[in-house]
C-alpha cells in the first residue's frame, strides 16, 4: 500500500508562538504559512504543492508553543527532487510582500474554522488565566485583526518583522530533520548533506522560557468557571498546573497517574460514577501538546462527560475525584501497577503496526528536540524507570486547593456575563462554595468503593507462535457449524506476528419482534 511506496521528511524548529512579539500576535504561525510561498530557486508561489499533487504527495505544517513542524510525503522516485524543493523554504524563501495579504486571509480562515471548537475555546480561556506577561496568555493563532488591521493602524511593517523573525529563529542549529525512504542510509545521508548544507546558521542562543515557572499560581486559577459550550454537552474538566515534566520522560509520572485515573474497572472513579448514572466517559492525563506540556509547566487534567444527573451533582462528582487522588497520595506509587503498564506499553511498541511515513517522521523529528539520541524512537512511548519519588512529586500538587474547575453546559445560559477576547467564549468565574472548600481543606473520608485495580493476569508474556496444522488458504474456512452458530478461520501465513482479529456478529432474533426492542438493541451496541 501507500506505506510501502511513500517517502517522507519532517523538520522541527525549536521556535513557536511563545516567541511571538507582543505587538504581532500570531507571527510564528503566519511565518509557517509564508515560507511556503515560493523560493529563490523555485519561485512559483504554489509550485511545491503542485509538484506534490502531481506525484501523489501531501504536506502539512503546524505551530505549537515552542516548536514548529513541517512535513511532506511523495512517491519514492520523486523524493530527491521534492527534498530539494522543500529545503529551499529554509534556505532562501521568497516571502514576497505581495503575498502577505493573501496569506493573512489563509491564517484568518484557520482561526475562523477553529472558533466553534470547544477544545480550542477551553484552551484560550485557560491561557487567559496565566500571570500577566507569561507567553501562555498570548493569542497564538493570529488573524486578520492582529496581522493586518492593527499593524496598519500602528504603522508596523509586518513584512519586515516577518523577515526579521525568519532570520532570527529559522537557523540550522534550532532544527532537527528526519527522512524516510527505501534508499540506502548512505544515499539518504548524502542527499541531506548536499541539500541542507546551505540552511543558514546564525549561532544565536535559543530563547529560554524555563524561568517563567508557575504561570497559574494566581487567585483566578482555583475557581469554578461556568462556560456555555458550542456542542450540547455537560462536561467537567478538573485541571492542575504542575512543574514541567519533560525531564522525567523515563519515568512518565503523569502517564502512570492518568492510567489509574482513566481505569474503568471495579474500584475506579468512572465505575462509581456510572453506577450512580452521573457520567458517560472519563479521560485523564496530559496530551503532550505545547499547551499541555512545555518548559514552564505541565497540565494534568481530568475530563468527565456528565449525564443530566451528573451535571446537577457536579460538586459530588468533583468530590469523588479528589477522594481517589487522596487515596493515590496515601498509598503511594505502586511498583506492581507501574510494571504492568510498562509491560503493556512495551508489548504495544514491539508489535506495533507500521506507521504512515509522514506521521512517523513528524513524530521522530520532534523527539529529536526532546530526548537524547538513544531514545529518539522510544522516548515518548516506553516507561523505562520506576521512581517513586518522581511519581510522588507529581502526585502531591494534585490537591483541591490547587485545582481549576471548568463546567461546560447549555444550562449555563444566562449565567455567563463574561466573554473571552479572541474566541468569544461566554463564561463566569465563581468562588468554590464555602461548604465544599471547608470539606476539602479537612481530612475527608474516601469512599469504600474506590480502590486500586486488581492485578492484571492477562498481560501477554509468551509471544512464540504455535505450529499450525491448518493448510494455507486464500479465503476464510468454516471450522464450526452447529445450532449455536458457526465459526470461520483464516490462518495468517504472511506477517507471522502474535496478533489476531476477531469479529463477532450476533443475530438476536428476539430483538426483531418489536420496534421498541430493535431500537433498544441499536442503542446498546
Amino acid at each position: 500500500g501507500k506505506v510501502c511506496f511513500q517517502a517522507a521528511a519532517a523538520l522541527c524548529i525549536s521556535v513557536g508562538s511563545f516567541s511571538d512579539p507582543d505587538d504581532l500576535p500570531g507571527l510564528a504561525h503566519f511565518l509557517e504559512h509564508m515560507v511556503f510561498m515560493g523560493s529563490e530557486k523555485y519561485p512559483a508561489e504554489n509550485g511545491f504543492d503542485a509538484f506534490l499533487k502531481k506525484h501523489g504527495g501531501s504536506d502539512n505544517a503546524s505551530t505549537d508553543c515552542e516548536r514548529t513542524i513541517f512535513q511532506f510525503d511523495v512517491q519514492k522516485k520523486y523524493f530527491r527532487e521534492a527534498l530539494d524543493r522543500w529545503a529551499q523554504f529554509f534556505i532562501c524563501p521568497l516571502m514576497i510582500e505581495d503575498a502577505i495579504d493573501r496569506e493573512v486571509e489563509a491564517v484568518d480562515s484557520e482561526y475562523q474554522l477553529a472558533r466553534p471548537s470547544d477544545s480550542h475555546r477551553k484552551e484560550m480561556l485557560f491561557g487567559s488565566l496565566a500571570k500577566p506577561g507569561h507567553p501562555m496568555g498570548k493569542f497564538c493563532w493570529g488573524n486578520a485583526q492582529t496581522l493586518k488591521h492593527d499593524p496598519k493602524e500602528k504603522q508596523i511593517n509586518t513584512y519586515q518583522r516577518l523577515r526579521d523573525f525568519w532570520r532570527r529563529y529559522y537557523s540550522a542549529h534550532y532544527m532537527t530533520l528526519t527522512v524516510q525512504s527505501k534508499e540506502t542510509l548512505d544515499t539518504l545521508e548524502q542527499w541531506v548533506k548536499e541539500i541542507f548544507i546551505k540552511v543558514p546558521n546564525n549561532g544565536k542562543p535559543r530563547t529560554d522560557f524555563a524561568h517563567l515557572l508557575q504561570p497559574f499560581d494566581t487567585p483566578a486559577f482555583n475557581k469554578l468557571y461556568r462556560v456555555i459550550p458550542v456542542r450540547k454537552v455537560h462536561a467537567l474538566t478538573i485541571s492542575w498546573a504542575v512543574p514541567p515534566q519533560g525531564k522525567h520522560y523515563r519515568v512518565k509520572p503523569l502517564h502512570y497517574i492518568s492510567w489509574l485515573i482513566g481505569h474503568e474497572g471495579t474500584g475506579s472513579i468512572l465505575s462509581l460514577l456510572r453506577k450512580k448514572c452521573w457520567a458517560l466517559a472519563l479521560f485523564g492525563g496530559n496530551s503532550e501538546t505545547g499547551f499541555d506540556q512545555n518548559t514552564t509547566y505541565s497540565i494534568f487534567s481530568i475530563s468527565i462527560t456528565l449525564t443530566n444527573q451528573g451535571y446537577q451533582n457536579f460538586y459530588e462528582v468533583v468530590h469523588f475525584v479528589f477522594q481517589y487522588l487522596k487515596m493515590l497520595q496515601t498509598l503511594g506509587p505502586q511498583q506492581r501497577i507501574y510494571e504492568e503498564i510498562q509491560k503493556i506499553e512495551g508489548n504495544e511498541f514491539h508489535y506495533q503496526e507500521q506507521t504512515d511515513p509522514i506521521e512517523f517522521v513528524e513524530n521522530i523529528c520532534e523527539n529529536m528536540q526532546l530526548f537524547p539520541k538513544e531514545d529518539y524512537l522510544t522516548g515518548d512511548l516506553l516507561m523505562f524507570d520506576f521512581d517513586p519519588q518522581v511519581i510522588s512529586a507529581a502526585l502531591s500538587p494534585l490537591t483541591p486547593d490547587r485545582a481549576n474547575l471548568l463546567l461546560l453546559s447549555p444550562e449555563n445560559e444566562g449565567q455567563c456575563p463574561l466573554k473571552e477576547k479572541w474566541f468569544g467564549t461566554c463564561y463566569n468565574m465563581e468562588d468554590i462554595p464555602e461548604e465544599w472548600a471547608q470539606r476539602w481543606s479537612g481530612d475527608f473520608n474516601i469512599n469504600a468503593e474506590l480502590h486500586l485495580p486488581a492485578e492484571n493476569k492477562f498481560i501477554a508474556s509468551d509471544f512464540s507462535l504455535k505450529e499450525s496444522d491448518c493448510p494455507d488458504t486464500e479465503f476464510p474456512v468454516r471450522i464450526m457449524n452447529n445450532e449455536r452458530g458457526c465459526m470461520w478461520y483464516k490462518k495468517d501465513n504472511k506477517f507471522k506476528i502474535p496478533k489476531g482479529d476477531t469479529v463477532v456478529l450476533l443475530l438476536l432474533l428476539l430483538l426483531l419482534c418489536s420496534p421498541a426492542l430493535f431500537l433498544f438493541q441499536s442503542g446498546s451496541v
